[in-house]
């Protein structure tokens, strides 16, 4: 589908900490950023918007593709910040990481990016029982393969987004196994049969009686589409970590402190620990490494390699 340009928006984010950067890289492949644009395809009110972002003079400038010929300049602009998380107020997050053993050197104005929730499946799915690498090159193989393609008017990347839940249902379980999901293709069809079937509104009540969408993977999926950081995000790589510096109930170490922030937590320390394997993470943590290395295949480095 080719979307042709409609507007410039120029946004100054509310969070005088955001920091553009990371936030586009964070989680993002080569069709997404290149180091310094921030691609990407956000849909809402079943329109498809192409957005191009960079950053100039502490603003963030965005270019608008569409194939409406009216857009309201006003509800883009939202839906973009949303999707940024541009007015996010993160400081009490931040004050309690300084008080944590492992977020305690956390980069502020890093912002996890909102998406809609059969895209926030996708990715929550991938994680169970996966390595970080094993998760996203499952999400990279569902999107090169069988993902929607997008061209912007005079831009030569191609965008990604992924397939229609109907196309999944249509094409049937196979198109997931082939893309590596395995025994969790089960969980994403019987996600993609609700959505469809019974709307967004629906799923999201009843995500935890699906087979295979546990706290974790609900947890996630909250997060992501809807900012809802309440949930607990715990599986056996954030234990380990956390019983490394002395933490014994890390269930309750969560709730009583990270409250409010339990699955941002969680997102943060992926990014602070560039996702390690629980081995090599542990090793950093016993040595005080606590900040992202910037090198190999992180979740802040993916987009130079897939």
């Amino acid at each position: 589908m080719r979307l042709k340009r409609r507007m410039r928006i120029e946004i100054e984010p509310l969070d005088k900490k955001f920091n553009f950067k990371l936030t586009a890289a964070a989680y993002s492949f080569s069709w997404n950023y290149d180091g310094k644009h921030y691609r990407t395809i956000i849909k809402y009110s079943d329109r498809n918007i192409g957005v191009v972002a960079w950053e100039e003079n502490h603003k963030i400038i965005v270019e608008v593709y569409s194939n409406e010929n009216y857009l309201s300049k006003e509800d883009v602009e939202h839906e973009i910040r949303n999707h940024l998380g541009t007015d996010e107020n993160l400081e009490e997050f931040y004050k309690l990481c300084r008080g944590d053993p492992l977020l305690k050197d956390v980069i502020e104005g890093i912002h996890s990016r909102k998406v809609d929730i059969w895209y926030a499946s996708i990715i929550a799915v991938a994680q169970q029982n996966a390595s970080f690498r094993q998760g996203w090159k499952m999400i990279w193989n569902l999107l090169s393969r069988y993902g929607e393609r997008f061209l912007l008017e005079g831009l030569e990347v191609e965008l990604k987004y992924p397939p229609n839940p109907r196309l999944i249902l249509e094409r049937g379980e196979q198109v997931l196994k082939d893309s590596g999901y395995g025994y969790r293709s089960r969980t994403l069809m019987e996600i993609a049969k609700i959505l469809i079937e019974n709307g967004e509104d629906f799923l999201k009540k009843n995500l935890t009686k699906i087979r295979g969408v546990g706290k974790y993977t609900y947890g996630l999926i909250m997060m992501l589409a809807y900012r809802d950081y309440t949930n607990p995000v715990i599986d056996r790589w954030v234990k380990g970590l956390y019983e490394t510096v002395g933490v014994t109930n890390v269930e309750e170490y969560y709730r009583k402190y990270w409250g409010r922030y339990q699955a941002l937590a969680t997102w943060m320390l992926t990014i602070m620990l560039d996702a390690a394997p629980l081995s090599k993470a542990i090793e950093r943590v016993r040595r005080g490494d606590l900040k992202p290395s910037f090198s190999g295949i992180t979740p802040l480095t993916l987009w130079r390699y897939y």
